[in-house]
């Protein structure tokens, strides 16, 4: 049984490679007896399991943004809610598409609905009919039970000077609790709208990536890669992505109280090299930091 106020990193990947010892992006937050899930990436529903929390009892999922490492088990979902013949509303927050992802999972779900187990006198429910989409934009403020939650837009699309712009959005969360307040930074760049976000914040859970080791695998991986091919991905992962020193800078600037990482690439953050992505963190915070592993309760 997870307490309550908790946050619990139930995928601390990140994707697109895959990682035999962490799942890709999902975490819990318990809200007293209420479970929020944030992010949902390949695996969530079994790592919801691991924890004692079953799928159906899951009443509200908040996506940061689309990227496929983090909404992969969206449909895995919908689709054994559906097969349990969940009634109740399950409440999907994210940014602007969230909508079009959902009505295309929907459309997906068809053909299982109308299979249905064989019996024709008892169809299965459409996910149409209990899921509710909400699609949220910086500045929102969303009253959940037991907490409320704000999203500000982070820099994980774009330098800070862009945001605001039309164009997909990536969202920073915070969630106020009665006792405890939260933030998620999401997958982000340094970004001044995150900092003020967490200003005081009790837990800040941030991303924390090794670009320097990510490049060296894409050019191990694809030796006939173009330098300009490799320069695309290193702005991306330099400019959209925090580095262990960045998250420390983060973390110190908004005073949060603790800090979480999570988000690791392959090859990083292993037992025998965590220690120095600590001391990096640690050399720009000096409060309490840890370097999660899945199924971690904070």
């Amino acid at each position: 049984m997870l307490p309550p106020s908790s946050f619990t990193t139930l995928g601390t990947g990140g994707g697109p490679g895959l990682n035999p010892v962490r799942a890709q992006p999902a975490h819990l937050l318990m809200a007293g007896d209420t479970p929020v899930l944030i992010d949902c990436g390949e695996g969530a529903m079994t790592q919801l399991r691991r924890v004692g929390v079953e799928f159906r009892n899951v009443d509200h999922i908040v996506l940061t943004h689309h990227h496929f490492d983090h909404i992969g088990s969206l449909f895995a979902c919908i689709g054994l809610n559906m097969m349990v013949h969940r009634r109740k509303p399950l409440n999907i927050y994210g940014p602007p598409g969230t909508r079009r992802i959902l009505d295309g999972l929907f459309a997906a779900c068809s053909v299982p609905q109308e299979v249905g187990f064989g019996a024709t006198d008892r169809q299965l429910p459409r996910p149409e009919d209990f899921v509710s989409v909400h699609e949220l934009t910086p500045g929102d403020e969303t009253s959940l039970p037991g907490l409320v939650m704000t999203s500000c837009e982070n820099t994980h699309y774009r330098p800070e000077h862009d945001l605001g712009k039309p164009g997909p959005l990536s969202l920073a969360l915070r969630f106020d609790l009665d006792d405890r307040s939260v933030v998620f930074t999401g997958d982000t760049g340094t970004c001044q709208a995150v900092e003020a976000l967490a200003k005081d914040v009790d837990l800040l859970v941030g991303e924390m990536v090794d670009a320097e080791l990510v490049l060296a695998r894409v050019r191990k991986m694809n030796p006939e890669a173009t330098d300009d091919h490799v320069d695309r991905i290193a702005q991306h992962m330099f400019q959209h992505h925090l580095t262990a020193e960045q998250l420390g800078e983060m973390a110190a600037s908004a005073g949060a109280r603790k800090l979480v990482a999570v988000h690791f690439t392959p090859g990083s953050v292993l037992p025998e090299n965590a220690h120095e992505y600590l001391a990096r963190v640690k050399s720009r915070y000096d409060g309490e930091v840890h370097l999660a592993a899945d199924l971690q309760t904070y």
